[in-house]
């Protein structure tokens, strides 16, 4: 809806306040004004003493030389004389705008809210609440005719009715959503690839993740679920500084997401089985059933999903199919920061974090430029490439080995 389209929903809904408000608030508020008004002559009547009887003294009708004492009640008000309270139409017509055009602003608000939010939702859940909605109406109905033909021309019997149709929906859509594996149109909407992408703690707090979705490497929706949000408010509240400071990051970091990205947090955990589980069993769980992928650094967690057929995006698997292949013979400039094991050895570290071995590169230790060294042996390990270069720049090798990386890669 554009700005016009809301404006005008806005003043319409004022118009419809000022209908109802001089329809509506005229009886009530010049009863509740009558009472008051009434009240208030009332205690000063009282405070005046005017309320009391007078004694006046007549002559007796056997002896008129003798007087009798007669007290004459106070003279009262008729109900006829007694001013009437009225409301000026234009001060309830113009409360009545302010109110409708208030409650506009925020129906709108609200709808589009529940717009985005119906639009993000999975067609499963789509049907479970428009038929746990449309079957607890028809019980509602159901449910509230006895009371309805009893209670018939009075204002609670509105009342019970709307409740009863209202109650009736909640647990109907409670029901469908609590047998949701088990009814066909979840089933068929979960079975397949959703491209939601669930965010681990781990990655949270490694902080590369943001790099990739602000990139746009990491595409698709994004969800965290809520009790990931709890684990890492926990591990901000350790007493360990190192596990207090990590816990800190992973907060930032989904702050910063949030505030740059369109996240859901939470919305759908129900899908993650209990609390009781664990939060490794609680996030296959959610991905299983959502049809999703995880997005997470935990090894022992991405070979567990594996296994179940979740598809795990690690980031480390990443970072490590991007770090630059070398061959024997080719140029590296790489700083040399400190001493190798060997005599005469020296180590330093290329940008993605890839460790370097010079031969006789102690004497490069400490220079302000970094050093051209020629790869001699590359070694794959566990935790990724280790590089043996020579600080001989190559002069002994052919001029067709002799190769320099590119300089994106150097």
């Amino acid at each position: 809806m554009n700005h016009r389209g809301k404006l005008a929903f806005v003043i319409v809904c004022g118009i419809l306040g000022v209908v109802l408000s001089l329809t509506l608030l005229p009886p009530v508020v010049d009863g509740f004004g009558q009472r008051l008004f009434d009240s208030l002559r009332e205690e000063s009547r009282k405070d005046s003493g005017s309320d009391k009887a007078t004694e006046i003294q007549v002559p007796d009708k056997d002896d008129p030389t003798k007087t009798t004492t007669v007290k004459v009640p106070p003279v009262t008000d008729e109900v006829g004389s007694r001013p009437e309270f009225r409301t000026h139409p234009i001060a309830i017509g113009l409360f009545g705008f302010i109110v409708g055009m208030v409650v506009g602003g925020t129906l709108l608000r609200v709808g589009e809210r529940l717009g985005e939010k119906w639009e993000k939702s999975p067609s499963g859940d789509k049907v479970t609440l428009m038929l746990g909605g449309f079957t607890g109406v028809i019980a509602g109905i159901v449910v509230s005719t006895p009371f309805w033909f009893v209670l018939q021309g009075r204002p609670e019997g509105a009342f019970l009715m709307l409740g009863l149709v209202m109650g009736c929906s909640a647990a109907m859509i409670y029901l469908l959503r609590s047998l949701g594996p088990y009814l066909p149109w979840e089933t068929s909407a979960v079975s397949k690839r959703t491209g939601l992408k669930v965010l681990d703690t781990n990655v949270l707090i490694d902080g590369r993740v943001y790099d990739l979705i602000r990139t746009g490497f990491l595409d698709g929706d994004l969800y965290v679920p809520q009790f990931v949000l709890l684990e890492l408010q926990h591990i901000a509240d350790s007493s360990d500084g190192l596990r207090r400071q990590r816990g800190r990051r992973g907060l930032d970091v989904i702050n910063r997401i949030r505030a740059e990205f369109d996240v859901e947090v939470g919305t759908r955990d129900r899908y993650a089985g209990t609390e009781k589980d664990q939060v490794d069993t609680r996030l296959m769980k959610l991905c299983k059933s959502l049809g999703a992928d995880l997005v997470s650094n935990d090894f022992n967690l991405n070979k567990t999903a594996s296994v179940q057929d979740i598809k795990v995006l690690n980031i480390n698997d990443l970072a490590l199919a991007l770090r630059p292949n070398v061959l024997p013979g080719e140029l590296l400039c790489v700083q040399v920061m400190k001493e190798g094991n060997q005599v005469g050895q020296g180590v330093g570290y290329l940008d993605d974090g890839t460790m370097v071995v010079v031969e006789g590169g102690a004497g490069l230790i400490g220079l302000e430029e970094p050093s051209d060294v020629v790869v001699t042996q590359v070694i794959q390990t566990e935790r990724g490439k280790m590089i043996f270069a020579d600080a001989g720049n190559g002069e002994n090798l052919p001029d067709g080995q002799r190769r320099r990386l590119p300089r994106g890669q150097r």
